[in-house]
């Protein structure tokens, strides 16, 4: 049985330092040059599926790589996690997607995005396993793959937990509604909350209980995160960090984190604790996935600011 299926965007990731983001006609300064020798792995659904499967969960991944050398490295490295990728494709002939994400002093970033096989894919989705299921995970990738992902979990009454990004290409707003409709939980930050009720014409995020979700996870950065059900709405605080090496994947990390909590059947408040405890760790290295703990890790840092699990 595996507690979640995860799809999205595969990519590989090349993460610099830059002097500063320049405007239109400026110049930065980076640290140094594109090597492919130092890219990451990343994308959002596999930064959730590998962080998931370092705390101890059975986890698998839907998603589409190319038939390049990246690609193979991916599928070796999701393996030697031992995440179940028999949803995987490697699309003959197509490179893997790739993120090129220049970060500012200050920890703002830019990211420029090839999506390579993912969006060079147009057949049919077969899943299979989906009889051993527990929680469908959907992140950013291409509309027609996240729908026919989002139907074939609807069809198998497989509880979907959706993590919003504001990229009108996957998810123009025309479609908006039914994944809204069909999710249990629903992980945004303040600029897809925004998106998303502008979208819907709510006031605030908390509207969007009335169409199907149970829980609203928003997340706010340095302020922490705020859990939003029907009867009550909590802030969580962030802990701090000693010092914030890159934010890329914190999100995805928080994630992690809190579904931990919630597949354990964890209270509310402390599914967001651990979500505040994982993605600390992110922001300790370059790289979504370079510096996932362990549960035992976890438990250590947890105790420490908050009380005992």
């Amino acid at each position: 049985m595996l507690d979640v299926l995860a799809t999205g965007y595969p990519s590989i990731d090349h993460i610099l330092a830059a002097s500063r983001l320049p405007k239109v006609g400026e110049t930065a300064l980076l640290d140094a040059v594109i090597d492919e020798s130092a890219a990451t792995f990343g994308g959002c659904g596999a930064n959730v599926a590998v962080a998931l499967a370092r705390l101890g969960h059975p986890v698998g991944l839907a998603m589409v790589l190319g038939s390049d050398a990246a690609g193979d490295r991916y599928c070796r490295y999701l393996e030697g996690h031992h995440i179940d990728c028999r949803n995987i494709l490697q699309l003959a002939g197509e490179n893997s997607s790739s993120s090129y994400i220049f970060r500012s002093p200050d920890g703002e970033y830019q990211n420029f995005f090839f999506p390579g096989a993912a969006d060079a894919w147009h057949g049919d989705l077969t899943l299979t396993g989906l009889d051993a299921v527990r929680f469908g995970l959907i992140t950013v990738g291409t509309l027609h793959y996240n729908t026919a992902f989002l139907e074939q979990l609807i069809a198998h009454r497989i509880p979907i937990i959706w993590q919003l990004k504001p990229d009108i290409a996957a998810y123009p707003p025309t479609a908006l509604e039914r994944f809204v409709r069909h999710s249990r939980v629903l992980f945004c930050n303040n600029i897809e909350a925004q998106y998303l009720c502008d979208a819907l014409h709510f006031e605030h995020v908390r509207e969007v209980l009335t169409m199907g979700p149970e829980l609203i996870v928003l997340t706010l950065g340095a302020q922490g995160s705020r859990v939003i059900t029907a009867d009550e709405e909590d802030g969580i605080i962030a802990i701090p960090v000693e010092k914030v090496v890159d934010s890329t994947g914190a999100g995805d990390a928080y994630t992690a984190g809190f579904l931990a909590g919630y597949l354990k059947n964890l209270p509310l408040r402390q599914c967001a604790n651990l979500g505040t405890v994982v993605s600390s760790f992110v922001l300790e290295k370059v790289g979504c996935q370079t510096n996932l703990p362990d549960w035992e890790a976890v438990q250590s840092r947890y105790q420490t600011y908050f009380e005992s699990l």
